[in-house]
């Protein structure tokens, strides 16, 4: 299918938004050149940055690496409401909190639920498995109620891309503990696979937003400490999961060198007959839905998606 013409007018604003800034092309910048132009390039996304009744609070949880910054949504409810931890993308070496504050915001208003949206070490300074010590210390301290008011139990974590990847290897490290508190996983255009072998990183690797020479460096500033790519908290879709795996949600881009790491992992899930559900935005490209102010066209697809999450926060299967 080809892409959408929201995701092509997005395509050219972007390169249009790179001609005016003068933008170095990406081989020839430095990760923090990448996340200082990220940062610049905020604005242009358009997205909602406030909702009425949630309120927006920023703490430090404690950290084998040190505290982290975590972002605390809190809507107004009177009623016992969920807990989501959320993290950003970025190809586990640039973004931060900022990138997802619209998605946040959006989940801790729509679900309703308090969300706690993460940051984490990056590299190359921080390769493997820094961001996912993080992450798993971050999810302790909120289970042991570092953040009074959210629930500790029936835990949803949910990411965006690298995120996601992340998300995945916390319920991993969760489950080998013993009784986990994650209940589900919400996973948006997931990169499950950093091998780089999947045919959807050639077929959709230039032109569609995500170029595969972007994924290569990535990959290589995040190896480290003797890991190799095909590491299970790597390449989770590579290896079968670990029974009681949680219910899990993938939203995932067709035009997306990323677009076979879904397919692979939901084949993983089907395989070990976990509740699963899926769906593929089609003429959309990766991390489509960080863009929908731009794209108007994945309103109805991040709505899909939220629907799941409200049906499992009353109590009842993704899959209903």
């Amino acid at each position: 299918m080809p892409l959408h013409p929201e995701i092509t007018a997005l395509i050219k604003l972007q390169g249009q938004w790179v001609i005016d800034n003068k933008v170095p092309p990406r081989t020839e910048q430095s990760f923090e050149d990448m996340r200082r132009w990220g940062r610049a390039q905020l604005p242009l996304k358009n997205t909602i940055e406030t909702r009425a009744g949630v309120t927006v609070e920023d703490i430090s949880l404690p950290a084998r690496g040190g505290e982290r910054r975590v972002r605390v949504y809190r809507p107004d409810s009177g009623t016992s409401l969920p807990t989501i931890i959320f993290i950003h993308g970025g190809g586990y070496a640039v973004g931060g909190i900022e990138d997802t504050h619209h998605e946040t915001l959006r989940l801790a208003a729509s679900i309703p639920a308090n969300v706690v949206s993460i940051s984490y070490r990056l590299a190359p300074e921080h390769p493997w498995p820094a961001g996912i010590d993080d992450g798993e210390d971050i999810l302790d301290a909120i289970t042991k109620g570092a953040i009074p008011g959210l629930a500790r139990e029936r835990i949803a974590v949910g990411g965006i891309s690298a995120g996601a990847g992340l998300a995945v290897a916390m319920a991993q490290r969760a489950l080998a503990k013993g009784r986990s508190p994650i209940d589900l996983l919400i996973l948006m255009s997931p990169w499950l696979d950093m091998t780089g072998t999947l045919p959807s990183v050639d077929v959709f690797g230039t032109g569609y937003f995500l170029e595969k020479p972007s994924l290569a460096s990535f990959t290589n500033a995040y190896l480290g400490n003797g890991v190799t790519a095909d590491h299970p908290e790597l390449s989770p879709a590579r290896h079968p999961v670990p029974a009681h795996w949680p219910q899990t949600i993938l939203l995932s881009a067709e035009c997306d060198p990323l677009a076979d790491d879904a397919a692979l992992f939901v084949r993983r899930l089907a395989e070990s007959d976990i509740a699963h559900t899926w769906r593929v935005a089609r003429g959309m490209t990766h991390a489509f839905h960080a863009w929908v102010g731009q794209v108007p066209a994945a309103i109805p697809e991040t709505d899909w998606m939220d629907a799941r999450i409200r049906a499992w926060a009353a109590g009842h299967s993704v899959t209903a």
